[in-house]
């Protein structure tokens, strides 16, 4: 299984990739990414694990992925069976700025990047005609760019919420349903959020969702296709990533607080999943 992890968009706070054919690049990876990401699904089917749900995926979905949230998109892709998706990522702060002229949609903007009780995996309703207002407004960003590509991709950003935001507020943008998750791994992946920086012992893990050890390995890795260790590393390197950009504490207390009581190692597997040391990371 792949783990991959996106720098901060620096250079370019606002990235735009619409409409485009994924299907031959497209790996079934857990990954996270200390921007914001939204994703619109125009062909394509699958799953999203996100937190302890697992979301359907199909055209006319909408996901909203906050930063420093591991997700994991499955996708069925074969002949017949492309995956066409269109992507805006962008730095929360950045756009944040851009929404100060128009307070309703910073507001908006606001709620749904912090409110824990909005779901981030949506159903667009007459999705035919939300796609539509993507293609128009892309190409005609396309046919007149702005001398500042920021200013044009911002402009951009700023007229889909706007489009979005209506439908939020009526309650016209259905919530996905849920697929039955298996319930025992949900409680696992809770404990490994509610546990991760402490040692771990699979027999302390199994016991708490009362199956044996064997079992929890083999049910956690056909439900999410990552072992139980991979998730927790995952977890762990997320934890350190927040806490080295949002704190001063040195790298080694940083460590030791996601979960790594050896400081050496955890560097080697920081530099070996991101490809950078923790404090290149810092200062990235």
């Amino acid at each position: 299984m792949i783990f991959e992890h996106c720098p901060f968009l620096i250079d370019a706070p606002v990235k735009l990739d619409m409409f485009f054919d994924n299907s031959r690049y497209f790996k079934q990876l857990f990954h996270f990414h200390p921007g914001i990401e939204m994703i619109f699904v125009h062909e394509g089917s699958g799953q999203l694990i996100l937190e302890q749900s697992i979301f359907e995926v199909k055209p006319g979905t909408l996901i909203f992925l906050k930063p420093y949230q591991p997700h994991y998109l499955q996708m069925q892709i074969g002949p017949g069976k492309p995956y066409i998706r269109s992507l805006m990522k962008y730095e929360h702060n950045y756009l944040s700025e851009n929404l100060k002229a128009f307070p309703q949609l910073r507001e908006f903007h606001d709620y749904i990047c912090s409110d824990t009780s909005t779901s981030q995996v949506q159903y667009v309703p007459d999705w035919k005609n939300f796609e539509q207002f993507l293609r128009e407004n892309y190409e005609r960003l396309q046919r007149y760019p702005f001398y500042n590509q920021m200013e044009g991709n911002a402009l951009f950003l700023v007229n889909v919420f706007h489009y979005l935001y209506p439908l939020w507020k009526t309650g016209m943008v259905s919530k996905q349903k849920k697929q039955a998750a298996e319930p025992t791994v949900a409680k696992m992946i809770r404990w490994i959020n509610e546990n991760y920086e402490q040692e771990f012992q699979l027999e302390a893990l199994a016991q708490a969702v009362h199956i044996s050890p064997n079992y929890a390995s083999y049910i956690f890795r056909q439900t999410t296709g990552k072992t139980i260790m991979e998730f927790l590393t995952d977890r762990r390197i997320k934890q350190a990533c927040i806490l080295l950009k949002t704190t001063a504490a040195s790298v080694q207390e940083i460590g030791e607080k996601s979960g790594w009581v050896n400081f050496n190692y955890f560097c080697s597997i920081f530099k070996k999943r991101l490809g950078m040391t923790p404090k290149q990371y810092r200062h990235h």
